[in-house]
Order: structure tokens, then C-alpha cells, then sequence
């Protein structure tokens, strides 16, 4: 009882639902404390990006030179490999939809460092197909959204886009073949186009590659009125040279 009370709301619900469905690490499956967001050694193993990136495309190896860049920042936590990468399969599966707890203190630091947290007024996703959503049952980026807009204190979390076609996989496509592919792929749901009039948005994914998917994405954002658009991801993939 003591313990219960120590506990706040999200806190209690998560002691008890453990009871049931035990927790579990997002990244190895392996059985934790209810109040742990993964085990000790796959966070020991969690390839953090530390070097030096572009704070505007969000990339290791600038692509504004090459690229029109529409979104205003972008910041990603870790790499897509190793153990992160195990944890975006697993989101995908239904089997890690707690990965962005893992992250919290981190997610608070890098938005921040990228744009005034008061200053976001609205935070979305980069949205799914609704086949897609319908065959997997959810949309991953809509649940890290959901986390972030908790950790930020945002309580507009709303699903302002839609996409128009369930398209090739984006990881079966080169660089300039995603460019194209992209292209008209998304709109606005219409009856968000007055709430994000001169607003600065947020927007959530869970990998970060070319920039491609986010760059559209912001495009229509802005072309529909939004003041500003920033892009935050859990993973990025390294880019080369090439």
C-alpha cells in the first residue's frame, strides 16, 4: 500500500499491468523490473550518436547542398544498428511499443537543443497507408509521437497527415529513387489546415535515412501554413559518401 501511493498515475498503471503482461526490455525481449525501460546490458549497448551532425537535414554527411530542405532541424537519439535496430523491428511487431521510454531524458535534452521546447505548439506523426495501419493494427511513428508529446508536456498531439498510397518499401530504394518516390505522397487531413496556420510543428518518425520521407512531409506542412516544422527520430542510418 505504501508503495502504491509513492506511485503517480502512469506509474501505477504500469505496476499493475506488469502482474499480467510481465515488462519486458524493447530490445532483447528479456524479462525486466515493471519499472525498468530495458535491461542492463542492452543499454549498455545502445549506440548513441555522439559526433558531430548537421542540426539542420540532421545528417552526419550534410545533404542541404544537394537537397531543398524544408523542415527547420531534425535530431535522432541513436544509429539504426545493433540493438536499436532490434528495437524498431521489434515497435514494428508489436513487441517494443515502450522504446521511446528508454530514451526520455535524451529526447528531452535534444529537442531541446534544436528548438525551444515552449515554442512547439502541435506534435504529429509521419503517417501510415490505412491498409497498412490496418494490416499492423497501429502506426509505430504515431505511438513515439504520443511518448515524445508526454516527455515534452505537449498535450497537442493530433495526426495532421495522411498518405495517399501504400507505396514500395522505402528501404527497397536508393537515395534519389526515395526522392522521387515521395513526391505527392502525402497530404493534410483538411480540417487541420486552420490549427496549424503559423504554428511550429513537431514531427515524429522512427528512422531517419535519406530525410526524404520528412522532407515531404514538412513540405506540405509548410505549404498548408505551418510557421515552422522540426523532425525528431529514435533512429538514424549512417550515410556514406556515395
Amino acid at each position: 500500500m505504501n508503495l502504491m501511493k509513492k506511485l503517480n498515475s502512469d506509474s501505477v498503471k504500469k505496476y499493475i499491468l506488469d502482474i499480467f503482461f510481465p515488462n519486458r526490455c524493447p530490445f532483447c525481449g528479456k524479462v525486466i523490473k515493471w519499472n525498468e525501460p530495458c535491461c542492463a546490458k542492452c543499454e549498455s549497448e545502445i549506440p548513441f550518436i555522439s559526433t558531430e551532425y548537421c542540426k539542420r537535414c540532421g545528417q552526419e554527411i550534410c545533404i542541404c547542398n544537394d537537397t531543398k530542405i524544408y523542415y527547420d532541424g531534425c535530431v535522432s537519439i541513436a544509429y539504426y544498428r545493433g540493438v536499436v535496430r532490434e528495437g524498431i523491428v521489434n515497435l514494428k511487431l508489436d513487441k517494443a511499443v515502450n522504446i521511446a521510454d528508454v530514451f526520455k531524458d535524451e529526447i528531452y535534452k535534444r529537442i531541446s537543443q534544436m528548438v525551444e521546447i515552449s515554442n512547439i505548439d502541435i506534435v504529429t506523426s509521419v503517417p501510415m497507408h490505412k491498409l497498412a495501419k490496418r494490416k499492423r493494427g497501429y502506426n509505430q511513428s504515431d505511438v513515439i509521437a504520443k511518448t515524445v508529446s508526454k516527455i515534452i508536456k505537449n498535450k497537442n498531439c493530433i495526426r495532421i497527415l495522411s498518405k495517399t498510397r501504400n507505396d514500395i518499401a522505402q528501404h527497397e530504394l536508393g537515395r534519389y529513387e526515395r526522392a522521387e518516390a515521395v513526391k505527392g505522397l502525402f497530404t493534410i487531413e483538411r480540417k487541420y489546415i486552420d490549427e496549424i496556420n503559423k504554428k511550429t510543428v513537431l514531427l515524429c518518425d522512427d528512422i531517419i535515412t535519406t530525410g526524404n520521407t520528412l522532407n515531404e512531409c514538412s513540405r506540405v506542412l509548410k505549404e498548408n501554413g505551418a510557421k515552422a516544422v522540426y523532425c525528431f527520430t529514435i533512429a538514424s542510418t549512417q550515410l556514406n559518401n556515395d
